[in-house]
C-alpha cells in the first residue's frame, strides 16, 4: 500500500513538473469595420458600402508554445492563421495557405532564436512598427506604398530559416527563404529571398534599417527577375506626440530596363482625450529607364482616432485618400472611411 501511494505521489510530481516546463496557449485578434469605399478612374467610378475584416489589423488566430529543455534552452513553435471574420472564412483571400501568418518550430536560448518554417518578414515588421496606422491594409499609407502593388513577395516567407537576437539596445533579425520553386533558367536561384533588419531602441528613440532581396521564379506582369528593397525608419516619443518617419527605395531588375520606386512616410500619434489621433502622409515616385513609360507618382493621406476601452479592446474611426498620377494624368483615385472594433484574445 505504501509503495502504491509513493508511486502515485511521484507520478503526480512528475506530471506537475512537466506541465510547469511546457506552455501552450491559444491567442489571436478579431478586427471588423463598417464603411464606404469610393474609387474612380478616367471614365469610370464606383462607390460601395461595406462591412469588412481587418480595418486596422488583419484578423488572425494562433496556437503557440514553449518547452523548457534545461540549461536556458527552449523549444518553440507557432501556427498562426489569418481569417475573414466578416464572412467566417479562413485566410486573407481564397487560396491563402492555412497558416499563412506563420508556422514554425525552433530553439531559443542565450544565443537568440533559430526556427524553420514560414515566418513574417523583418521588412514587414519594420514597415508596421514605424507608422501610426500599424499593419492596416485599409488605412495605412506606409502599407499601401509597400504591400499594395510595389513590393514583390508576401509579408510572410515559406520554406525559410529565421534568426533573431538582441545585443544591448539593438535587435537583429535575419530571414532566408529557399524558395523551392522551379525556374526555366537552371543557373538562376529561383524564388530565393533574403531579408533582415537592425532595430535600435533607447528611451523615446527608435531607429530601424531593413533590407530584402527577392528572386522571382516565374514571370511577373513586368517581367521582373529580382527586386531589392531598403527601408530606413525612425520614431521619437515626445509624450505629447509620437512622431514617425520612413524612407524606402525599391529597385526592380527587368534586364535591359529597370524600375525604381522612392517613397517616404511621415506620421504622428497624438494623445487626445481618452484616445489618440492618428495622422499619416505618404508619397512614392516611380521612375523607369524605358523611354516609352511615363513616371508615376502616388500621394496618400490618412487620419484616424483610436480609443481603447480596455487593455484588449479598442474602437477606431479612420479616413484614407490616395491619388495616382501617370505623367500629368490622374490615373486613379480612391477614398475609404470606416468605423470599427478590434479585440485581442
Amino acid at each position: 500500500m505504501k509503495k502504491t501511494v509513493l508511486a502515485a505521489a511521484l507520478a503526480a510530481l512528475t506530471l506537475g513538473t512537466a506541465q510547469a516546463q511546457t506552455s501552450v496557449r491559444l491567442y489571436g485578434l478579431a478586427d471588423a469595420f463598417a464603411g464606404n469605399v469610393k474609387t474612380s478612374t478616367p471614365g469610370a467610378s464606383s462607390s460601395a458600402n461595406r462591412i469588412d475584416a481587418g480595418g486596422m489589423t488583419t484578423s488572425y488566430w494562433g496556437i503557440g508554445g514553449t518547452e523548457d529543455l534545461g540549461g536556458g534552452l527552449k523549444a518553440v513553435f507557432a501556427f498562426e492563421s489569418f481569417m475573414r471574420n466578416d464572412t467566417g472564412e479562413l485566410g486573407r483571400f481564397n487560396g491563402d495557405p492555412a497558416f499563412a501568418r506563420s508556422s514554425f518550430v525552433g530553439l531559443e536560448g542565450g544565443f537568440g532564436r533559430v526556427s524553420l518554417g514560414r515566418h513574417t518578414t523583418p521588412y514587414f515588421i519594420s514597415t508596421i512598427v514605424y507608422n501610426p496606422f500599424g499593419d492596416s491594409f485599409s488605412f495605412s499609407p506606409a502599407v499601401m506604398h509597400s504591400y499594395r502593388g510595389y513590393l514583390l513577395n508576401d509579408s510572410g516567407w515559406s520554406n525559410s530559416v529565421s534568426y533573431g537576437g538582441s545585443f544591448g539596445p539593438v535587435r537583429a533579425s535575419l530571414l532566408y527563404s529557399l524558395g523551392q520553386e522551379r525556374s526555366s533558367d537552371p543557373n538562376r536561384s529561383a524564388g530565393r529571398s533574403l531579408g533582415g533588419s537592425l532595430n535600435f531602441g533607447q528611451g523615446p528613440l527608435g531607429l530601424n534599417l531593413a533590407y530584402q532581396e527577392v528572386e522571382v521564379a516565374s514571370g511577373t506582369p513586368e517581367a521582373i527577375t529580382k527586386q531589392k528593397a531598403m527601408l530606413l525608419s525612425g520614431s521619437y516619443d515626445l509624450s505629447v506626440a509620437k512622431l514617425f518617419l520612413q524612407y524606402q527605395e525599391l529597385k526592380d531588375d527587368r534586364g535591359a530596363f529597370n524600375k525604381k520606386d522612392k517613397s517616404y512616410q511621415i506620421g504622428a500619434s497624438v494623445p487626445v482625450g481618452p484616445g489618440s489621433v492618428l495622422a499619416s502622409y505618404g508619397h512614392v515616385k516611380t521612375t523607369d529607364n524605358d523611354s516609352t513609360t511615363a513616371d508615376a507618382k502616388r500621394d496618400s493621406w490618412a487620419l484616424g482616432y483610436d480609443y481603447f476601452v480596455s487593455k484588449r479592446t479598442d474602437l477606431y474611426a479612420a479616413w484614407f485618400d490616395t491619388k495616382l498620377k501617370t505623367g500629368s494624368t490622374t490615373a486613379s483615385k480612391s477614398r475609404a472611411v470606416g468605423v470599427g472594433i478590434r479585440h485581442r484574445f
